[in-house]
């Protein structure tokens, strides 16, 4: 079963889509993104066995723009009001990347909406780094007016050096990206930037009670192995996965995606086996 639409939640226009049916699992996107980063590896695989729900989150894709800055908690706050759209009292949450950070919040604010959550190449305290490289990117995404400037950071700190090697695989993905009906404005990334550099649940998440895969990528440049483990480490019970060698980059679920997703169902598949 496939939809699509607009949703009002939380004071924002959400585009959201479904696939497949199953237990309800919500996959939420990182800065910059939308739903259409999900679509080419985990939708056909994961819609199989569950009803998958992406959507694009405020200032992203289809969605609506911003008037004011947010935090991470507003935005768990918005997936919190699509499932309630969407009549769906409780739910699998799958995040990457910043994505991963609204799925925190969300298992902190609404625990009893939340299933099993999986945390993929995420941090729990990006607030109390005084550098990060997500600064730097909302700097140039600010003045590069081609964006090709903008492409090549995000290529070199998410992809992993084989890919990069790959002049054909990045050529098409550079298309791909060039492509996108719906590019994310300066504005709008940099609100989105500001919430994820004053994100910090790092000694919240010992409140966390729902089942918990974090999965990061030996050679994650961005949120590398100690990052993914300190989130791990900070949720009673969590199942800490790293993946070693060739593409296990910031992208692991583009790179390693028959890895990626075999983790995913097998752990989500437990709660049903467990029932």
């Amino acid at each position: 079963m496939q939809e699509s639409g607009m949703i009002a939640a939380n004071g924002h226009d959400l585009y959201y889509e479904t696939h497949g049916e199953g237990p309800p699992l919500a996959l939420v996107m990182g800065i910059g993104y939308d739903a259409s980063m999900w679509m080419l590896q985990q939708v056909p695989v994961l819609a199989r066995s569950f009803r998958v729900i992406v959507f694009d989150n405020r200032d992203a894709g289809r969605s609506s723009r911003a008037s004011a800055p947010y935090d991470i908690g507003d935005m768990a706050d918005d997936l919190a009001g699509l499932l309630d759209a969407l009549e769906i009292a409780r739910a699998h949450v799958l995040g990457v990347s910043m994505g991963g950070m609204i799925a925190q919040e969300f298992a902190l604010r609404h625990p009893e909406r939340l299933d099993r959550l999986v945390l993929c190449a995420t941090a729990a305290a990006t607030a109390r780094s005084a550098c990060d490289p997500i600064r730097v990117w909302n700097w140039v995404k600010s003045a590069d007016s081609d964006g090709a400037t903008f492409a090549e950071q995000q290529f070199v700190w998410l992809f992993s050096p084989r890919f990069l090697r790959d002049q054909e695989a990045v050529a098409q993905t550079r298309a791909l990206l060039a492509s996108n009906p719906h590019p994310v404005a300066p504005d709008a990334y940099a609100r989105q930037a500001a919430a994820y550099l004053t994100h910090d649940a790092l000694e919240r998440l010992g409140s966390v009670r729902a089942p918990a895969l974090v999965v990061g990528g030996e050679r994650d440049l961005l949120t590398p192995p100690w990052i993914v483990r300190e989130v791990a480490d900070a949720i009673p019970g969590a199942r800490l996965e790293i993946l070693r060698g060739e593409g296990a980059s910031h992208l692991l679920m583009l790179e390693r995606p028959d890895e990626f997703n075999a983790l995913v169902s097998e752990f989500l598949l437990e709660s049903d086996r467990a029932q």
